[in-house]
């Protein structure tokens, strides 16, 4: 739930080890989920979703963080 003031809540799960296929092969992987809630009153839906594939890509390769 959103509360005001707020417009948006991003949720970081915990990490859990998974099978994911690598170059054809099957291979434990760390995988975490994301969850995100925006007041779309607020927020437009196009923008949110944005957000949180830049987050997802900065958790992904955290040393772009340190790029200009």
């Amino acid at each position: 739930m959103i509360n005001h003031p707020e417009v948006a809540i991003v949720g970081v799960n915990r990490i859990v080890e998974r099978p994911m296929i690598r170059e054809g092969q099957v291979v434990a992987r760390q995988l975490m989920n994301l969850s995100s809630s925006f007041d779309h009153r607020v927020v437009d839906g196009m923008d949110a979703a944005r957000f949180i594939q830049a987050v997802r890509g900065l958790l992904e390769a955290p040393a772009l963080l340190f790029i200009e």
